[in-house]
């Protein structure tokens, strides 16, 4: 082989292994996965409530938001977690699929039952993606 291959080659064999070797997203964190999980099941044990008055129950309502606020907060202050940022915004910004639901129950005071186990197997969804993602991260020796 002569020198000019050898030296595009080695190229693009050290440009791989750097790609490889640096990391795109954030390592798991022990705590970030247990505010998900803490998060998912205070929110859809909430959902259930949504077939009596909203009235009722804003004060469960605003503890869970604060809840998911405090979560989605404790990921967005990690390094490399554009990813979970993303999901958190899907389930709980203005148009996300958690808010559109409180906003369906404080217009229509209760909802039906099958309305709310539809809304809560999309919110599950969303929250399974965000605790599966920390989940599958890179566990360092201090998280393992």
């Amino acid at each position: 082989m002569n020198q000019s291959k050898l030296r595009h080659i080695s190229f693009i064999l050290t440009s791989f292994l750097c790609i490889v070797a640096c990391s795109t997203i954030s390592h798991y964190d022990q705590a970030a996965y247990e505010h998900a999980t803490n998060a998912k099941v205070d929110t859809l044990a909430l959902m259930d409530k949504a077939t009596s008055a909203y009235g009722d129950h804003t004060k469960d309502i605003e503890a869970v938001q604060l809840e998911l606020a405090k979560a989605a907060e404790y990921d967005k202050g990690r390094p490399l977690n554009r990813y979970t940022i993303d999901l958190w915004a899907t389930l709980r910004s203005d148009d996300g699929i958690l808010n559109r639901f409180l906003i369906s129950w404080k217009k229509s005071g209760t909802l039906s039952s099958a309305f709310v186990e539809d809304k809560k197997d999309h919110v599950g969804k969303a929250f399974d993606t965000i605790i599966q993602l920390e989940s599958g991260k890179i566990k360092t020796a201090q998280t393992q």
